[in-house]
């Protein structure tokens, strides 16, 4: 485009040299060698020095043009393409990606260490309980480590006539118990001396304080011991009236030790033998078999009565899963 623009201005000034100052076109004309002899010779007629400056004059004024103030052509713009991008469908509000679900890591499962040794710990109460719980142990499911450990006419009041804390400990560390049920209070019913060596009657407030510190005691006892697994089985309505009022507060005092420990399960007999309130001396067992339940005391079990609650801990047992049947061959 330059090239051309300045063709055009050339031939411009050579055509203004032409008409307005002829002598000085032919004075330039004859140095190119285009021109003829004649045209020589008659430019070297003309006077030389007019020519020197019209010369001069003329290139100072090619120099002096500036040639980007010239008006150009206009350029055609360049044509834009635009690549449009595929639409894409709007999205619905609230759209996620479905992430794929996880497929769920089976469970491993866990080891259970069967429960095999079991501990009767009691007054002469629960030798007759514990006869009956060796035999339905043995022959319903198949355990035969078991152990009874009792002492007639203790508890955990006169602790100066039998220390059940040490005897306990002893047993414990000796026999390494899985399981042990506990079955103490017919003895208890007396007056007691407190842990600061006061004698407190029996039944009253005091008596009732001193004695849940008694029970709380021997709970935390078994509960920091190896054992897995401790029933405490409450005492059983009795047909004597001079107990009617001492079991159910004592059975309070066992039902509130055993909330202290994760360990300790209460079990209540209180109504089993009972109907309304009063003792019932005939009951009838699981497999519908009647019998007096009670001896003439009105608190050691007979056989029958032994196993009626034998069955009631058993059953506990087997909803804790501490006893499952065996399978049969």
């Amino acid at each position: 485009m330059k090239d051309r623009e300045f063709l055009l201005i050339v031939t411009s000034v050579i055509l203004t040299l032409i008409f307005s100052n002829l002598s000085l076109f032919l004075k330039s004309f004859a140095s190119t060698p285009f021109a003829s002899p004649e045209i020589k010779q008659a430019a070297g007629n003309i006077e030389i020095n007019g020519f020197r400056k019209s010369e001069q004059d003329f290139w100072s004024k090619i120099k002096d043009i500036n040639f980007d103030s010239l008006p150009k052509e206009p350029e055609i713009p360049p044509v834009k393409t635009e690549i449009k991008a595929a639409v894409e469908p709007p999205k619905p509000a609230n759209s996620k990606k479905p992430t794929p679900a996880k497929k769920p890591t089976p469970a491993k499962p866990k080891l259970t260490i069967p429960y095999r040794k079991f501990l009767f710990i009691g007054d002469s109460v629960m030798f007759d309980l514990g006869i009956q719980l060796q035999y339905t142990l043995k022959k319903k499911y198949n355990i035969a480590d078991t152990k009874i450990d009792y002492k007639v006419s203790t508890g955990l009041n006169r602790i100066d006539y039998y220390d059940w804390y040490a005897r306990t400990r002893q047993i414990l560390n000796n026999y390494q118990p899985d399981v042990v049920i506990v079955l103490f209070g017919a003895n208890d019913r007396q007056n007691i001396i407190d842990f600061q060596g006061k004698a407190r009657a029996v039944m009253t407030k005091e008596w009732q304080k001193a004695y849940q510190e008694r029970v709380d005691r021997y709970a935390k006892l078994l509960d920091s011991s190896s054992v897995r697994k401790v029933y405490w089985v409450g005492q059983s309505l009795p047909n004597k009236s001079s107990y009617l009022k001492a079991f159910p507060i004592m059975n309070a005092i066992y039902k509130n030790a055993s909330k202290s420990s994760s360990k300790i399960e209460f079990i209540s007999t209180w109504e089993t033998f009972g109907q309304a309130g009063k003792f019932v001396p005939v009951v009838a067992n699981k497999s519908g078999k009647r019998g007096y339940v009670k001896n003439n005391d009105g608190l050691h079990f007979t056989s029958h009565g032994a196993l009626i609650i034998s069955d009631l801990i058993v059953d506990e047992m087997v909803r804790d899963k501490i006893l499952k049947a065996p399978t049969k061959k």
